[in-house]
């Protein structure tokens, strides 16, 4: 495969769609149509190569910032879920997912060990892909789930009354400086919000509102659709490999403050790490920093 040892502008290139998708033709000339499933993103060495799994979109254009900028020496592939290809389906269930996802790595990489992150929902697949990894006897050195949660089903309730006492802490000072008017509208908004939080959490109590998929295409929009239900309807295996948690800085209200509180029952091994920026910076402004702190999270297994 040829590759373009051009430098990389991420300050620029990553701005649009169509620009990401010029990127990964220089890098890679035909892998950005490929069915393959497996597209290489970063070159490297003979070492292990990283393989990551994009979010519900399923887009691996969104991960382009982070191989571009990753200096860890190993290749860096994007699995592209089951679904975009013409006249595919996408899964249905996560576990589904991950075994599709796996049979896409080993037909590119046959032997372990495998190195896997994940960002938001695509680190379920990850995490699970893992799992079902281990249990076959592979060696899984590495799993690094980019901000990614199970469903609020699975929260354990310490965390669901930390996080209504916060948010009753903001509405009560929030109150204070409303009229009467303003109160009641604003009561009746958050009113709103608790339900349709407690209604996630398993309460049902609303209807929730539709999803939103994003996506260029129908087919994408079908992949983000089944891959949220999936994410929604999967519920953990405890697992005993070694699990980097990334946390950006700036976290959204209805989201835990400590992840170990969600992820402590079923992960054995994990580590907590804080990176700049928000959720969605993750793969935007802030890759630069989500790359160096997966590098070194990658460099770490070599020199255990």
């Amino acid at each position: 495969m040829t590759v373009s040892s051009a430098p990389i502008d991420t300050g620029q290139l990553f701005r649009s769609v169509r620009a990401a998708r010029s990127w990964l033709r220089a890098r890679a000339p035909g892998e950005e149509t490929s069915t393959s499933g497996c597209v290489m993103m970063k070159p490297g060495n003979d070492e292990p190569p990283v393989f990551m799994i994009p979010g519900a979109s399923g887009s691996i254009l969104q991960l382009a910032p982070i191989a571009a900028t990753m200096t860890a020496p190993m290749p860096v592939y994007a699995i592209r879920p089951r679904g975009l290809a013409e006249g595919e389906t996408p899964c249905e269930h996560l576990e589904a997912m991950a075994e599709h996802a796996i049979g896409v790595m080993r037909a590119m990489h046959r032997q372990g060990p495998y190195l896997l992150a994940g960002y938001s929902a695509g680190g379920l697949v990850a995490l699970e892909m893992a799992r079902q990894l281990a249990a076959a006897g592979l060696d899984v050195p590495l799993v690094v789930l980019l901000d990614t949660y199970p469903s609020r089903e699975v929260w354990p309730l310490s965390c669901h009354v930390e996080i209504l006492a916060r948010q009753a802490a903001k509405a009560l000072w929030a109150l204070r400086q409303l009229t009467l008017r303003q109160a009641v509208a604003d009561i009746g908004r958050r009113i709103r919000s608790l339900f349709l939080y407690l209604t996630a959490s398993g309460i049902k109590l609303v209807t929730p509102p539709p999803l939103v998929a994003e996506g260029t295409d129908a087919a994408s929009r079908r992949v983000h659709l089944a891959t949220f239900n999936a994410g929604e309807a999967y519920r953990p295996s405890p697992y005993s490999g070694k699990v980097v948690f990334l946390q950006p800085e700036v976290l959204p209200n209805l989201e835990p403050r400590e992840p170990r509180r969600v992820w402590g029952r079923f992960l054995t091994k994990l580590v907590i790490r804080q990176v700049p920026g928000t959720h969605l910076a993750m793969v935007d402004t802030g890759a630069v920093a989500i790359a160096a702190e997966i590098s070194r999270c990658l460099a770490e297994p070599r020199t255990a």
